[in-house]
């Protein structure tokens, strides 16, 4: 049957939905349907290889609940000149709390892929967008590299910070810290041995000076495993932690590099 007119969901005005050659979806962004008076609008392109990454993000000017979007609507799109190879689509970003939107690091650390970190939802994002066009969509959050920068390293930001593990010469997960249940990611430390994390909720433990040891979970990149260790607090407390990779975050929700 169809609809009249005036009973088309008002989410199609948004924005149009268009198809490329893969059978993918496109939401093509319409200016038309974001005027000033009610949303800040930001777009930024950025090259990458024969490509262009261009991420438009669209915030309410003001609260309002309905229709979407409530908060943040972001688009991730692979260019080729004019034409749009790859979406990453968000329609309705929920701020939860902690930050919202797309963000970039402060510095892009691989030089065979930009990175784009979603946050929201309690669903964090990766966007791995590789030099030959490809798009890769992670669940991911704040990470660091290896040495070798092989696998990036993290957890999913969620209200359970699940530890992730991606190998980035075989794009794939290498470890799924949510499919595996493996403890909550807190702190990640390096010693002689590699490197090891925290639980989150053991980190309150640290300041118990009665704490004879502190559970700690060693990665084991040969085998794609981790197993459980302890360690004194003493010594923990000498070891080096491992710096996460530094983003850009002046403002939730916009595309001003």
């Amino acid at each position: 049957m169809i609809r009249p007119l005036a009973l088309v969901p008002f989410l199609t005005l948004l924005c149009s939905v268009i198809s490329v050659g893969s059978g993918q979806q496109i939401r093509t962004f319409s200016p038309k349907a974001y005027p000033a008076a009610s949303f800040h609008v930001s777009r930024h392109d950025y090259p990458v290889g024969n490509y262009t990454v261009r991420i438009i993000q669209a915030k309410r000017a003001y609260e309002v609940s309905s229709p979407p979007p409530s908060v943040c609507r972001a688009w991730l799109e692979v260019r080729e000149g004019d034409k749009v190879l790859r979406q990453a689509y968000f329609d309705d970003i929920d701020a939860v709390g902690g930050y919202y939107g797309l963000f970039l690091p402060k510095d892009q650390p691989l030089k065979d892929y930009f990175v784009v970190l979603k946050e929201g939802d309690y669903d964090g994002r990766l966007l791995l967008v590789g030099v030959d066009g490809s798009l890769t969509n992670i669940a991911g959050g704040e990470f660091f590299l290896t040495e070798d920068k092989r696998y990036l390293i993290g957890s999913h930001s969620s209200d359970y910070e699940s530890l992730i593990v991606f190998d980035l010469l075989r794009r794939r997960m290498a470890i799924d810290g949510a499919a595996e249940k493996l403890p909550s990611v807190g702190d990640w430390y390096m010693d002689d041995t590699g490197y090891f994390f925290t639980e989150d909720a053991a980190d309150a433990d640290l300041a118990n000076a009665q704490k004879k040891s502190v559970a700690i979970y060693r990665l084991d990149l040969e085998h794609l495993k981790v197993r459980a260790d302890k360690v004194a607090p003493p010594q923990l407390a000498t070891t080096r932690k491992k710096e996460i990779i530094p983003w850009r975050r002046s403002s939730d929700c916009t595309s001003v590099p």
